[in-house]
């Protein structure tokens, strides 16, 4: 009984030190992609060093590979991140007009 005991406990050790992501590099990070699909030419400047500020122009694609930091701010205020952007997938459309 001691032995299995011991055993289980090598063998989540063993899991533990060797991570858990099975199937998938631990190193390995996903491209990170901007569409602008609005009128205006957006500006991009990220929040750190990794990547380097980019204009884009209305239905231009921007594709930076090996991103890990993701972090930004864009302009003008007449953009707005979409509805079909996510985490690494930023889609640029003209911001909602505010009638009141």
């Amino acid at each position: 009984m001691k032995r299995l005991v011991f055993g289980v406990i090598l063998a989540v050790l063993a899991l533990g030190l060797g991570g858990c992501e099975f199937g998938e590099d631990a190193d390995e990070v996903d491209d990170l992609v901007f569409i602008n699909r609005s009128r205006y030419t957006v500006r991009v400047t990220p929040l750190s060093t990794e990547w380097g500020a980019f204009s884009l122009a209305p239905g231009e694609v921007r594709n930076l590979g090996q991103v890990r930091n993701i972090d930004y701010v864009f302009n003008p205020d007449e953009v707005e991140e979409g509805s079909a952007s996510d985490e690494r997938y930023i889609v640029f459309v003209d911001a909602a007009k505010n009638y009141e």
